[in-house]
């Protein structure tokens, strides 16, 4: 039997659900790679200068998870690795549910090369 696919913590806010992320900016390429912790980790194919970094961190989120880019924002970690994301179009077992399947590799992003293009 196959091991259930770990998940980061979710939490609930007037502002969404929260998720919290580690991220590794300057990456080869944009992608889910696994679990850090109770946080999802992201590579990020930006630079953290300039919020590069948060801005594709964003974007990519919201095109993985199917959800207009206005409703994925950064809650804190602006200048730091780890990070929290407010996600709001969506209720918790569907954002489970979407973030169990980007985790693992069954989503056109994800670990091991799946990546979202640059």
């Amino acid at each position: 039997m196959t091991p259930p696919v770990r998940a980061p913590a979710i939490l609930r806010s007037d502002d969404g659900l929260l998720v919290g992320v580690r991220v590794s900016p300057s990456a080869p390429q944009t992608a889910v790679r696994g679990i850090y912790g109770e946080r999802m980790k992201v590579s990020l194919n930006a630079p953290p200068e300039d919020n590069r970094a948060n801005a594709e961190l964003l974007r990519a989120l919201s095109e993985w998870l199917g959800v207009r880019r206005d409703w994925v924002a950064l809650q804190s970690g602006h200048g730091s690795r780890d990070k929290v994301v407010a996600v709001r179009g969506m209720d918790e077992l569907e954002l489970r549910d979407k973030l169990a399947m980007l985790l693992s590799g069954n989503s056109s992003s994800g670990k091991g090369g799946r990546s979202h293009g640059s």
